[in-house]
């Protein structure tokens, strides 16, 4: 009997992980209801849409906020706020903008911004077959927590996030995954909403290797074109093949931000049951078959 009192002791203490499901959570904010989406992918600080922020009265300090989505800036506003998920009030420096930033809820915050040490998100029945992969936890601090891996000589920050069904890199991550992975660009390109209402062009590309990602095996993500780096190096697997005695000079693009981020989302994720966060240990454990 003892024995089992033990075990049972251990096994609390090994799963004191503060768990989330897919979908929003009530919060109050201020002493105002709200919903609010925890999502792994999430930045850190909290953001709510502006409707709530009119309703609960916000009240904007002196720091200006901006989000950039390629070349368009967006500018908001932060006040810092009082957070309640049930457990306890804490107090977190929050922002919001014009245009609504989450879906299907008030706001949304990620692990970083929550004061558990350990948080999961339950995704999905567990399945047979599964594995469980443990990555480096990487905090990018306002963007959120993630992981960092090298593709070729690069260092690809990695988001996983519920708020995307489709996966998608920015232009410098595209690049280097095409060059180690033989990406290929393929079919038309086409928009995509990427925050805030503000749509950017996109292309899908193929992996002729898959890229592994702890559990994961990535075999098609899409690409922003234009946004933080260049894709002009990705082969397009629908153009005409180069005539053998033509040479080709390509200008070299103004250098701008290279930022290499990929978020891994909804069609990704789609076989794991569930992402766990330990902040303490600096590791995210994905649980996939």
């Amino acid at each position: 009997m003892k024995s089992v009192a033990l075990a049972a002791m251990f096994l609390l203490a090994a799963d004191d992980a503060r768990v989330f499901a897919d979908a929003p959570v009530p919060v109050t904010v201020q002493g105002v209801t709200a919903q609010l989406r925890v999502d792994p992918g999430a930045p850190t600080m909290p953001v709510f849409n502006p409707d709530f922020a009119d309703r609960a009265k916000l009240d904007a300090g002196p720091f200006a906020i901006r989000a950039g989505i390629g070349p368009v800036r967006v500018n908001g506003r932060s006040a810092v706020v009082r957070l309640d998920f049930g457990a306890g009030e804490f107090r977190r420096r929050a922002t919001w903008f014009a245009a609504p930033y989450a879906q299907g809820a008030d706001g949304t915050i990620g692990p970083g911004g929550l004061p558990e040490a350990r948080i999961r998100f339950d995704l999905h029945p567990v399945q047979p077959g599964e594995r469980s992969v443990t990555l480096p936890l990487t905090d990018f601090g306002y963007v959120g927590m993630g992981t960092e891996i090298k593709v070729g000589d690069a260092k690809v920050r990695i988001l996983f996030t519920l708020a995307r069904d489709r996966t998608i890199a920015t232009a410098a991550a595209g690049a280097a995954i095409a060059a180690a992975q033989d990406g290929r660009f393929a079919g038309a390109g086409e928009t995509m909403p990427i925050r805030l209402g503000v749509m950017r062009p996109v292309r899908v590309m193929t992996l002729g290797r898959p890229l592994g990602v702890g559990p994961l095996a990535l075999e098609r993500i899409f690409v922003r074109t234009g946004d933080f780096g260049s894709a002009a190096s990705i082969p397009d697997m629908t153009a005409p093949e180069a005539d053998p005695d033509e040479i080709v000079v390509t200008g070299a693009k103004k250098k701008g931000k290279q930022r290499s981020f990929l978020e891994i989302g909804r069609d990704a994720l789609a076989g794991c049951s569930s992402i766990l966060f330990d902040k303490p240990a600096k590791t995210v454990t994905l649980s996939c078959r």
